[in-house]
């Protein structure tokens, strides 16, 4: 177990003001980052072509247009065209909407797919740089939308594009998809002289922390802190629910993404055509009722349709993990037969092995296993080429996997995050990756140090340095991840360790009045049931509050430094 203290190692004052300057928040931040306010929105009117935007749409909904919008494949996606849709139909009731999912994890809209009689394409949290279709949508007739945030070169000369990446007086570049479509409908607000747009402010905090936007940013952890305090679609309202065991009632942003966003992701991934439209109209407030028959009753009951897709959500999620579990003993079993693990990052070849939707999932799960970056490989359309997902292994020594990879040469592509994108290569070109890669990495040894905010001898760990910490749980998210403290020097007795088993396992430590524990333990640290008496210990964890709010640490990774046997 290897760790490294970063910053001053302040535990006995300025905890917080530590651990915020430690994640590049100036002092002068400090108070907004835990105060949020309006007073650091930015106006809508600084992103490029926005008023173009709203005063398309506005003429098209007045002249009684088709108008299709194209849902991207993920939460941000989902959110974005959700918000739109609702505000028009809220503003617009007899407003004449089709919209279309992807079957699996495609972005963008497909020519194919828009009908013929449409007028105006909508394309949000996508579409920016996609130029050729943009000209054929306008040689047919249709105007273009763009409601972006992605990254692109330059402006599309036949849509009207708003992205805050192409806008220079728009200083929030962090801001996702649902934020954006939250910017167009505060422009439609003031032109329609209404107030809408804020009721929508919790699909946008959901659609920014499953996009991973940099929770430092004032304006967006505005927009999430207020989004999240307020939950009023009646959906979102119900996922909670359902998850309020792991989330002990809680609304944070890592609560959102740990256990709301998943089940989401689950339907994207692995639900059918009929369960994602489904889960738009649970999304967009559809009063349908739907049968439903309890396992071993005979009776069916009539059940609302958001109840029934929160069921549906769970189901997926368990089906994604059985599907995902297969295909990973199964990749691992090739990567262990190959001798992969020699290189130093896995590139595998998984062709015929795990289902399109499911790569990146699969491949972080590999990356933590194995603790080196992944990149998963199967076969393009054209036969020449490989297409695939990477994911970085951000504990370990390369920070930017994209980076890395584009860096060589080899690649047609690389698209997306720094440790999470996709990927075009030629064949012959991934028959040289491990060479290349392994060169350039060469003194680059593969091995997990965990950074810590503070390393404290359990002697001077006191209860109110864990509640200070844990009472401040709604402040971490993306960029401002929650701290880990070393906690050295523990000593405890046999008799002070427990396994506790109930819905899941769980270790427990408790030694001079502070608990240390581990959920879902699945024997991490055997030496702990060994025929030693008493232990001395080094724990890495997290400083959390129980659902009756006693501080507790949980335990991320522990280490036996001497051991007892009288």
């Amino acid at each position: 177990m290897e760790y490294k203290v970063i910053g001053n190692n302040d535990f006995e004052q300025d905890i917080i003001k530590t651990i915020l300057s430690n994640r590049g928040i100036y002092s002068s931040e400090m108070g907004s980052v835990l105060n949020p306010s309006a007073v650091y929105e930015q106006p809508y009117s600084s992103l490029c072509n926005i008023n173009k935007a709203s005063e398309l749409l506005l003429d098209h909904l007045k002249n009684g247009s088709d108008i299709f919008i194209q849902i991207d494949s993920d939460t941000d996606g989902i959110t974005s065209s959700v918000i739109l849709m609702k505000y028009i139909k809220k503003m617009f009731p007899k407003s004449k909407i089709t919209y279309r999912m992807h079957e699996g994890k495609e972005h963008g809209v497909i020519l194919d797919t828009v009908p013929d009689n449409t007028d105006l394409v909508i394309i949000p949290d996508a579409g920016s740089n996609q130029y050729e279709i943009h000209k054929e949508l306008k040689e047919r007739g249709c105007d273009i939308l763009v409601i972006d945030h992605h990254e692109c070169e330059v402006e599309s000369p036949h849509a009207i594009v708003v992205n805050n990446q192409l806008s220079p007086n728009y200083l929030n570049k962090s801001l996702t998809g649902a934020g954006m479509a939250y910017k167009v409908c505060q422009a439609l607000d003031d032109k329609l002289g209404k107030n809408y747009a804020e009721e929508m402010l919790d699909l946008v905090a959901i659609g920014n922390i499953a996009d991973s936007a940099d929770s430092r940013c004032l304006e967006t952890r505005y927009y999430i802190s207020k989004g999240l305090e307020g939950i009023k679609n009646p959906f979102l309202k119900k996922l909670f629910k359902k998850q309020e065991f792991s989330t002990n009632g809680v609304k944070t942003i890592q609560n959102t993404q740990f256990y709301i966003n998943p089940l989401i992701n689950a339907a994207i991934r692995v639900g059918s055509k009929k369960e994602k439209d489904q889960l738009i109209k649970s999304f967009l407030g559809s009063r349908e009722k739907v049968l439903y028959k309890k396992r071993g009753s005979a009776v069916e009951e009539s059940i609302s349709i958001q109840d029934d897709t929160v069921r549906i959500l769970t189901n997926l999620k368990n089906k994604q993990k059985r599907l995902v579990d297969k295909a990973t003993d199964e990749i691992v079993q090739k990567i262990r037969q190959e001798n992969l693990l020699e290189n130093k990052i896995l590139s595998v070849y998984i062709e015929g092995i795990l289902e399109k939707n499911l790569t990146g999932l699969v491949a972080n799960k590999l990356a933590d296993t194995f603790k080196r970056p992944v990149l998963l490989a199967r076969d393009a359309e054209k036969a020449e080429f490989l297409t695939g997902s990477i994911r970085g292994y951000d504990k370990g020594e390369v920070k930017n996997f994209k980076e890395l990879l584009v860096g060589t040469g080899l690649f047609e592509f690389v698209e997306g995050h720094a440790n999470a994108a996709g990927f075009c290569i030629k064949k012959n070109s991934f028959k040289k990756i491990n060479s290349a890669l392994n060169d350039l990495l060469k003194d680059i040894e593969h091995k997990t140090v965990l950074d810590v905010d503070f390393e404290i001898p359990f002697k001077l760990l006191k209860e109110d340095f864990i509640l200070e910490i844990g009472n401040q749980r709604e402040l971490w998210g993306y960029k401002l991840e929650e701290p880990l403290v070393a906690i050295t020097d523990i000593h405890v007795n046999k008799n002070e360790i427990e396994i506790l088993k109930k819905r899941t396992t769980t270790l427990k430590i408790r030694s001079n009045q502070v608990e240390f524990k581990k959920q879902f333990y699945k024997n991490e640290f055997p030496q702990l049931t060994d025929e030693s008496e008493s232990y001395v210990l080094t724990c890495i964890g997290k400083c959390k509050l129980s659902s009756e709010n006693k501080p507790y640490i949980e335990i991320v990774d522990l280490e036996v430094v001497h051991s007892f046997l009288f």
